[in-house]
């Protein structure tokens, strides 16, 4: 029996310390002299940024910079978004960065073709702190991943209600508040429908992209709604939600409650809003650095919300991520890593340019103005409607023009709700067809 007990303990000493080894797996060797190349802006920016700061920290690692300039150099004067991402890709995938940063479409493309290296293992193995970021943020960045987790991002990127504090005294108007809902938003915005005229006009609620998709999509997104099935083959617009969202933006457009920036004009600092012509406007907190340049009165809250949901969407300015194919993983990583730690949140939250740390608790204040409307709801996991790579980007701008008939025809009481969301779902099935399928003859060439 004691035999039997000596032998037991010897067994578990054994597991106990093969269990150890296992817990901490080296994926990762320790960190030797090396040279990283990373895609940046330019040089100038990469060192004012971070790059003063990560060679202060470690010296033993030499950074060539890739500025993403040299794009712009490719494509001349004239650039649509389509040439620029594909040169962008091209720049990304020819050459040889050893750390990536990429905008949100174009990162859930590389990590869904394997072209990123998964971190999962090497933060456990280097108890990384991931407690620090906002709650939501990880698993957003994984939903472009497929679940797993292939980068990093500073900062959130997230829109809020900005409103004239000056116009609702003014005319004493109750300014708006957090968590108001689309609805609330327009009976605000129609308390300023009589009040001035011609180019004095005040207008409640004002649309500045002037697009009305994307009108449309932000009423959407808020209640969740996806445009695509989960396999972005099939068009979802003959839905309950969506008919909600198209009657709310056509009842919008029917009485004026909505101004759309001009078509043709440019958007200014000196546009409506900023000339006291409009009550309020949706935008993010670089909207903020811009109001506390020209404006004195001015408030924000949360955008509107839908109170059958529980978070709303954010997106991201540019994630990093370490290339699959580096030969320099540890310091391509410690980069990555430094960029999104605290150190780095901490030192930026501190110079103002309206990026919103998303690590927690380092920007309270902008300026002595709140950033609780940019951080209170919480973060939904989910995509947001145009941020699909899978959708070819010549969708879009012809998807435009369906809308547009669609929508007016029922501005002009000449389609029900019902009838315009049931063509639009089927002309628009047949646009994503024939636009795919013109993509794939044009990758096979």
């Amino acid at each position: 029996m004691h035999h039997r007990w000596k032998v037991a303990i010897l067994l578990l000493t054994i597991v106990s310390l093969m269990s150890g080894c296992f817990g901490k797996k080296e994926v990762l060797e320790p960190l030797q002299p090396s040279k990283i190349k990373v895609v940046y802006q330019d040089e100038d920016a990469f060192y004012r940024d971070y790059g003063k700061y990560f060679h202060m920290k470690y010296p033993q690692i030499e950074v060539e910079v890739i500025p993403q300039v040299q794009v712009l150099k490719n494509l001349g004067p004239m650039i649509s978004g389509e040439d620029w991402d594909a040169e962008m890709k091209k720049l990304l995938k020819n050459s040889g960065a050893d750390v990536l940063r990429m905008e949100t479409n174009m990162f859930q493309s590389f990590a869904k073709n394997g072209m990123l290296y998964e971190l999962d293992d090497v933060i456990r193995q280097d108890d990384y702190d991931m407690q620090g970021f906002l709650p939501g943020v990880i698993d957003r960045i994984k939903s472009l991943g497929n679940g797993k987790l292939y980068g990093l991002a500073p900062y959130v990127d997230r829109q809020a209600l900005y409103y004239n504090a000056a116009l609702f005294k003014e005319h004493h108007i109750e300014p708006p508040k957090n968590n108001m809902t689309w609805q609330e938003v327009f009976d605000l915005s129609e308390r300023f429908a009589n009040i001035g005229s011609g180019e004095s006009k005040v207008h409640g609620y004002y649309e500045w992209i002037g697009s009305l998709r994307y009108f449309l999509f932000r009423i959407a997104d808020t209640s969740g709604l996806r445009l695509f099935d989960p396999k972005g083959e099939k068009v979802i617009l003959n839905t309950e939600g969506w008919k909600k969202a198209i009657k709310q933006t056509t009842d919008a457009m029917r009485s004026k409650t909505v101004f759309f920036h001009p078509e043709g004009q440019i958007y200014s600092q000196k546009s409506y809003f900023y000339n006291d012509q409009a009550a309020m406007m949706i935008s993010n907190a670089y909207t903020s650095l811009e109001l506390i340049n020209n404006k004195k009165d001015w408030g924000v809250v949360t955008a509107p919300i839908d109170p059958a949901m529980d978070s709303s969407s954010i997106d991201f300015e540019f994630i990093y991520a370490v290339a699959a194919d580096s030969a320099n993983k540890r310091a391509a990583w410690e980069f990555v890593k430094f960029v999104n730690g605290p150190e780095m949140a901490q030192a930026r939250s501190r110079t103002l340019k309206g990026q919103l740390p998303s690590r927690n608790g380092y920007m309270k204040d902008i300026k002595g103005r709140s950033t609780d409307p940019y951080y209170m709801p919480k973060i939904r996991a989910e995509n947001n409607i145009e941020r699909d790579e899978r959708i070819p980007s010549g969708f879009f701008p012809s998807f435009d023009k369906l809308l547009r008939v669609e929508l007016d025809a029922v501005v002009a009481n000449e389609k029900t709700v019902d009838e315009a969301a049931a063509a639009l779902e089927v002309k628009a099935q047949e646009l994503l067809m024939k636009v795919r399928e013109s993509a794939n003859k044009d990758k096979a060439k």
